[in-house]
């Protein structure tokens, strides 16, 4: 069994290889990696889809860009102890094929969840919540491997406010 390392746009045709990457496996990844966040999954889990092979940049509103999988860990781990619970509300996910092997994705966001009692972290709404609009763009790189088995990573994110 072959596998094909080359991402193919999903144009509403059938890919020509059954384990070519197409536009809807990214989206695929793009839910996944969310599910991950809201499921409050252990750091690695997320770090795994983080380049390591390529320079990495994750820059979110009012912090330093992430230079690294360390710093995107330390990160985590304090979004973890500030908040309880967070979900992500995606819309209007766009993802174009940027070159052979990797894509531009752009997402919307509704994030919300709610703080910590002793978080210092900012509120928009009573009882210590908050809600959030985002958008992210992402630039996901695709590494060897079938489609089936989530064969991307990020290798920049840059998160705005709307």
């Amino acid at each position: 069994m072959t596998t094909n390392t080359t991402a193919a746009p999903s144009l509403g045709l059938a890919p020509h290889d059954v384990h070519a990457v197409t536009a809807n496996d990214v989206r695929r990844f793009v839910y996944t990696w969310f599910t991950l966040f809201e499921h409050r999954a252990p750091a690695e889990r997320l770090a795994a889809h983080l380049t390591a092979s390529q320079p990495l940049s994750l820059t979110f509103p009012g912090a330093e860009p992430l230079r690294d999988i360390q710093q995107f860990t330390d990160w985590y781990k304090q979004l973890l102890a500030n908040t309880t619970w967070n979900f992500h509300e995606l819309s209007g996910i766009t993802v174009e094929l940027a070159e052979a092997a990797s894509y531009d994705v752009s997402i919307d966001i509704g994030w919300q969840g709610a703080v910590t009692e002793d978080s210092a972290w900012p509120t928009n709404l009573p009882e210590r919540r908050f809600h959030f609009d985002v958008r992210q763009r992402w630039q996901v790189a695709v590494h060897p491997g079938s489609a089936q088995d989530d064969p991307f990573y990020i290798v920049n994110l840059v998160a705005e406010p709307l």
